[in-house]
């Protein structure tokens, strides 16, 4: 199982508010009997897939009461086979949620159905580009004296997050570097969504623009 994410990470991946996230985990999620509220948020590949689901649920003008988060929450997270023992096979559900065949789906006065395929495999894609930066990226002495480039190229990564952080729009990025592909810049947008690592700062680097 791959080591959960911190909260300012997991905020990365989804562009969302590190701090926010926080707040909606602890305030919202966490068991009423939790006594880590100081300890630094982890979140794994489904919990993210909830914070994404919610954010797109109240895109579409679907506000959820704590209780429903709550719900929500737990059939997204839970193992199949841990709730309860009559649910239809492969399904989980509890109260007006369940979760089954990629769908998540509501019942009572409101009812509808949301397809989890889609937000599910766009979150796992951004989830590997950056679990598997090496896919994408190299360091070889020969090259920029050794700092990591995007494989196959001469291009610094901290040149592309440094400008994505600047400012500059994906647009532009696409134009300036036609050598990067959609997966090196969508790696170097997570990066810039992160926070700077403390420290003295590097010396600037410079890559002329095409």
């Amino acid at each position: 199982m791959p080591p959960a994410l911190t909260a300012a990470t997991g905020a990365a991946l989804l562009g969302a508010d590190a701090r926010l996230l926080s707040q909606e985990y602890r305030r919202v999620l966490a068991p009423p009997d939790s006594h880590s509220s100081a300890a630094p948020l982890r979140l794994g590949f489904r919990e993210l897939l909830y914070f994404q689901v919610v954010s797109a649920l109240s895109a579409e003008g679907l506000q959820l009461s704590p209780v429903q988060k709550r719900q929500v929450f737990r059939v997204l997270t839970e193992k199949t086979q841990r709730l309860p023992v009559d649910s239809p096979p492969g399904q989980v559900a509890l109260g007006e949620w369940s979760r089954g065949h990629g769908e998540l789906r509501k019942t009572g006065a409101v009812t509808f159905s949301f397809d989890l395929s889609s937000v599910s495999q766009e979150l796992r894609y951004r989830y590997r580009l950056l679990r598997r930066p090496h896919a994408l990226v190299e360091s070889n002495p020969a090259i920029c004296s050794g700092q990591p480039v995007f494989r196959g190229t001469r291009i610094p990564v901290a040149v592309v997050v440094e400008q994505l952080r600047s400012g500059v729009s994906r647009t532009e990025m696409e134009a300036d570097f036609p050598q990067l592909s959609r997966q090196d810049l969508d790696y170097a947008q997570i990066q810039a969504r992160l926070p700077k690592p403390p420290g003295r700062p590097r010396q600037p680097l410079t890559l002329q623009r095409g």
